[in-house]
């Protein structure tokens, strides 16, 4: 398939970056993170404790090329990074195969920076990569509804299972979920319960978490203590491991509603703790907390108004 990049950024830039976004690449990063096939059922009483069992390393094959991805796009000039259209890099979206590279693309931005970058190089993260990575994710949000990459239908007709489909969807919103602006919180919200909404209509269930809808929209605590805890040992159906995630993605709602921001990302956007942060730090057992050799290196950079190129020890 020829591309066509409809973009002011500079030939060299772009044919860089054509080097580095493949479809492998995107398809392999899908298949990394959703090790399943998309064709079969899959057996839910041992999901959750594989997707969510600790082990968020990427294998080489796919960790390789996205951390050249995302040195390269690091070194990008920041005036050149807006201008670079990712959509330009996927078939159109209204081919077959755009809905599962469209999610490779969203992976590549969104979980690839978090499972690859350690220590000081996690200040990228808040830094370049999640405004990309929202900025992709705003794009497919404003497709057509026919066009959309993350619809039950689209996939269905490729023979798609709905377990599939389910953790396929999830990892579309969390862009938005890692956002700090109350509107795209709010769209979160939003998509979390168009999901909810179609997993009650697909398996004839209802999400047990409705009845303390309120409270999960409202607890700042939440999160911390969701994330420590895990999902409970009941979790064994599509529609249970569902609703658990769509419970994960809300109880991030409250802590924007609140702060405005989340206080364990003060550090690598070089912000002052508040009161209130500091009590939510103490009360939720230092969540988010970061070895403090690996913070006076961030807040050194901070202070000299430097960024250490990732991967520079």
């Amino acid at each position: 398939m020829q591309r066509t990049y409809v973009t002011q950024t500079d030939i060299a830039t772009m044919e860089k970056l054509t080097e580095l976004i493949t479809p492998s690449l995107l398809t392999g990063l899908v298949d990394a993170i959703i090790p399943y096939s998309p064709t079969d059922q899959i057996d839910f009483s041992t999901t959750p404790s594989k997707l969510l069992g600790g082990d968020t390393r990427l294998p080489p094959s796919v960790g390789i090329p996205a951390w050249e991805f995302l040195v390269a796009l690091s070194k990008l000039d920041s005036s050149e990074i807006p201008k670079i259209n990712l959509l330009a890099f996927l078939p159109r979206p209204s081919e077959v195969d755009f809905p599962k590279q469209a999610l490779g693309m969203q992976l590549l931005l969104d979980q690839a920076p978090r499972r690859l970058c350690k220590g000081a190089d996690r200040r990228w993260i808040k830094g370049l990569f999640d405004g990309v990575s929202i900025a992709f994710a705003k794009s497919l949000d404003s497709l057509p509804e026919g066009e959309s990459p993350y619809s039950w239908e689209r996939w269905e007709r490729t023979g798609t299972k709905f377990g599939y489909w389910v953790l396929a969807r999830t990892w579309f919103v969390t862009p938005f979920v890692h956002s700090e602006d109350f509107d795209l919180q709010k769209r979160a919200v939003e998509f979390t319960d168009q999901t909810r909404k179609k997993v009650e209509q697909i398996t004839g269930t209802m999400d047990p978490h409705r009845k303390k809808r309120d409270e999960i929209l409202s607890d700042f605590y939440a999160f911390p203590r969701v994330v420590r805890e895990g999902p409970a040992k009941d979790v064994t159906t599509v529609e249970g491991y569902a609703y658990w995630m769509c419970m994960v993605m809300d109880v991030h709602f409250p802590i924007i509603n609140r702060f405005k921001r989340y206080p364990y990302a003060n550090l690598w956007c070089g912000r002052q703790d508040t009161d209130e942060e500091l009590e939510w730090m103490e009360k939720t057992g230092g969540f988010g907390r970061v070895d403090e050799q690996v913070a006076e290196r961030v807040r050194k950079d901070i202070e000299m108004g430097v960024w250490t190129p990732l991967g520079l020890k």
